[in-house]
């Protein structure tokens, strides 16, 4: 055998190792990328289930304590509330705004409830409740006195045009 077969014969495994070794490669990235996608299927289920499981905290003090339910019957009809009652309403708004924020920033990452709408989807469902909790008496109050203490200024500012949208029309 002469050294010009030797090298063709060598070229001819070296293609196939290169040929093999991009096949196995492929082979990987697919799985890989498969793995990724089950993770972020995985990691959007989590966070839907996180967020609905924080409004059904939210709002389950409505229905296991009915001296709660009749504070929040009374401030949506317009009441004016005692100081106790105005509190324990004040920590039901903020307790639903903060879920609402979370809700938001989902939207706006693209992440949980994102894969069923917008932003925009979002503000026009969950908008109007916002709107009406923090028209009533108690709620403006924990609106001007506490909110930005506990929304972030980028929730804070989307709610604030809300409301300036909700005055105009």
């Amino acid at each position: 055998m002469n050294w010009e077969a030797i090298g063709a014969a060598g070229e001819i495994l070296g293609a196939t190792a290169v040929v093999a070794t991009l096949f196995y490669l492929s082979i990987q990235m697919k799985q890989n990328s498969s793995s990724l996608n089950r993770a972020n299927d995985y990691a959007q289920a989590r966070s839907i289930h996180e967020t609905n499981s924080l409004y059904v905290e939210v709002i389950s003090s409505l229905v296991r304590d009915s001296e709660m339910a009749s504070i929040y019957h009374r401030a949506l009809a317009g009441e004016t509330l005692g100081g106790a009652e105005s509190v324990r309403f004040s920590a039901f708004v903020n307790s639903y705004l903060v879920w609402a924020e979370d809700l938001y920033f989902q939207q706006e990452t693209e992440l949980g409830f994102a894969a069923v709408g917008d932003t925009a989807l979002f503000l026009q469902t969950v908008g109007p409740y916002i709107i009406r909790l923090l028209r009533t008496e108690s709620g403006g109050c924990w609106w001007r006195q506490q909110a930005r203490h506990h929304l972030s200024p980028p929730f804070y500012g989307v709610v604030s045009a809300l409301l300036s949208d909700g005055e105009k029309s």
